[in-house]
C-alpha cells in the first residue's frame, strides 16, 4: 500500500511541475527519523517488490519503502538522523508541546504541512489518537 503511496506522490509532483533540479538531495525519512539521502544529480530511482533501487552519483542504494514513512527535496545536506521519534515541531525534545501540535492538527486548527511528516509518529499518512499516546509513552519512557 505505502508503494503506491509513494508512487502517486511521485506522481503528483510531476504533474505540478515539482523539479528536482532545483533541489540538491532526495530523502528517504524512515518514521523513527532515519535519513537515507541521495544527491539529485543523475538521480534515477525504479521501484520493485516494495523496494525502491535509488542510482546517484554512480552510486545504487535500495530502500524498503515499508519503513518509508515520507520522501522530500531538500537543499540541506543531513548527518543521517533528522529528529527522534515524537518530536513533532524538531526542537529537540518530545514533550506536551508535540502532542499540542497533533491535537491541533487533528482539530484542523493546523494543516501539518510544515511538520515535514513528523507528525506521523507512527509512521502513517493522517495523525490520530495513537500518534498522540506514542508522544505519551516516550514521554514516559515506555517506548
Amino acid at each position: 500500500m505505502k508503494k503506491y503511496i509513494i508512487l502517486l506522490a511521485l506522481a503528483l509532483l510531476t504533474a505540478v511541475g515539482m523539479n528536482a533540479d532545483t533541489y540538491n538531495y532526495l530523502n528517504f525519512v524512515t518514521a523513527g527519523g532515519q535519513i537515507t539521502q541521495f544527491g539529485t544529480t543523475g538521480l534515477r530511482m525504479t521501484f520493485n517488490g516494495g523496494k525502491a533501487s535509488v542510482t546517484a552519483g554512480g552510486q545504487t542504494q535500495t530502500v524498503n519503502l515499508s519503513q518509508m514513512a515520507y520522501m522530500e527535496f531538500s537543499n540541506t545536506q543531513t548527518s543521517g538522523s533528522s529528529y527522534a521519534t515524537g518530536d513533532v515541531n524538531g526542537d529537540g525534545s518530545v514533550d506536551v508541546l508535540d502532542i499540542n501540535i497533533l491535537i491541533n492538527i487533528m482539530l484542523g486548527k493546523d494543516d501539518g504541512t510544515s511538520y515535514n511528516g513528523r507528525q506521523y509518529v507512527l509512521g502513517g499518512t493522517s495523525v490520530d489518537v495513537a500518534d498522540i499516546n506514542a508522544i505519551v509513552n516516550i514521554m514516559l519512557g515506555k517506548s
